[in-house]
């Protein structure tokens, strides 16, 4: 007996059309005192490693379990290349992963630091000679203050192929999510869900262009 074993990208059985779901907000901004609407992402779908390798293997001559089989060496290999300050370019467009420090220090804070060594100095001739209010310098920051992380760079031809393909469907809020938010007193973020060329509609949000239309992303 013969059985046919047939391969299914995860993908299109999530659904073809899958939009990006958006929520509109309005905001104060603080600092020009005005209101501003603002999109938000929500309700993200998620697609697991083991679905991403079959996925990735779908149509080609390798297995998911080559795949994950490599996608593993990547995750325990990379960072010990990283940490031999080399930048590491991962894809034929550029998908480039480099090693990145951070840490810094301000005048309060080296003020801070001053203030406690100072106190923590047993001698008074030393501790008079520490100057609490001197000027920040290079030096204040130390090696010990600094943290090493990984820094992605992602190619300008992933972004403008996403684009092309990204689709926005608008969505509002669920009404027990609205009545949560105003019992909460929240009133300084308001989802809107209005058609934008005839006026905001604060509040609950009513989609004057059909709700579950899928809009294209043009504007993006």
């Amino acid at each position: 007996m013969v059985f046919e074993v047939i391969m299914r990208s995860p993908l299109p059985a999530r659904g073809k059309r899958m939009a990006l779901n958006v929520q509109m907000y309005k905001v104060h901004n603080m600092l020009t005192d005005e209101d501003i609407v603002i999109p938000r992402l929500v309700n993200q779908q998620s697609l697991d490693f083991n679905e991403l390798c079959e996925y990735l293997a779908d149509g080609s001559t390798v297995t998911a379990a080559d795949v994950s089989a490599v996608m593993k060496q990547i995750e325990m290999r990379l960072p010990l290349v990283l940490g031999l300050n080399a930048k590491v370019v991962c894809s034929p467009e550029g998908l480039t992963f480099r090693p990145k420090v951070s840490g810094s220090i301000t005048q309060s804070e080296l003020k801070a630091k001053l203030e406690a060594k100072k106190a923590a100095e047993t001698d008074p001739e030393k501790a008079a000679l520490i100057d609490v209010d001197r000027a920040l310098a290079l030096s204040d920051l130390s090696i010990g203050d600094l943290t090493a992380s990984i820094a992605i760079e992602m190619p300008k031809k992933w972004d403008e192929r996403f684009k092309s393909k990204a689709t926005f469907k608008r969505i509002t809020k669920t009404s027990a999510e609205a009545e949560e938010e105003t019992s909460e007193g929240t009133d300084n973020t308001d989802s809107t869900g209005g058609d934008n060329t005839g006026g905001n509609t604060q509040g609950g949000g009513t989609d004057n262009t059909g709700g579950g239309s899928t809009i294209p992303g043009e504007g993006d």
